[in-house]
């Protein structure tokens, strides 16, 4: 190829590269999801993850007063909680309410322990945004 076919080659490809990076700085520059979204999906991580791996595992998803509050407790007392088997299942969420950055929602799920039958319970459940993260936070309700 001669360099006169070069270079409206190059000249093409540059441009769609510019135009392709544009492209994805715009995309990942904008916001992925409502507040809504991104609370619902906060709780069903936090649920999830507190069924199959435990508090300890799932206190990483809390927030800091969450994560202080677990942090101080003894060994032995985090052993405890590790311990316990349940299932948990968030079924619905809704009502949110967002206040800056606090949230609120009301949280439809089924809790289970081993030898019985889940119950499906509706409470409040509290959220803060940390770093731009919305996260469980229970000590906001106390």
């Amino acid at each position: 190829m001669t360099s006169a076919r070069r270079l409206p080659l190059a000249l093409c490809l540059g441009g769609l590269a510019v135009i392709m990076t544009a492209c994805g700085t715009a995309t990942a520059g904008k916001d992925s999801g409502s507040d809504n979204q991104r609370i619902e999906a906060a709780a069903r991580e936090f649920y999830d993850t507190l069924a199959k791996d435990g508090p300890s595992v799932a206190v990483a998803k809390a927030c800091r007063p969450d994560r202080d509050e677990f942090d101080s407790l003894p060994a032995d007392q985090k052993t405890a909680v590790d311990k316990g088997k349940f299932t948990i299942k968030i079924t619905t969420v809704t009502d949110i309410v967002v206040t800056g950055d606090r949230a609120t929602a009301g949280l439809t799920g089924t809790l289970a322990v081993p030898g019985s039958d889940g119950k499906s319970t509706t409470a409040a459940q509290h959220f803060r945004k940390e770093d731009g993260v919305w996260k469980v936070c229970s000590a906001d309700g106390k």
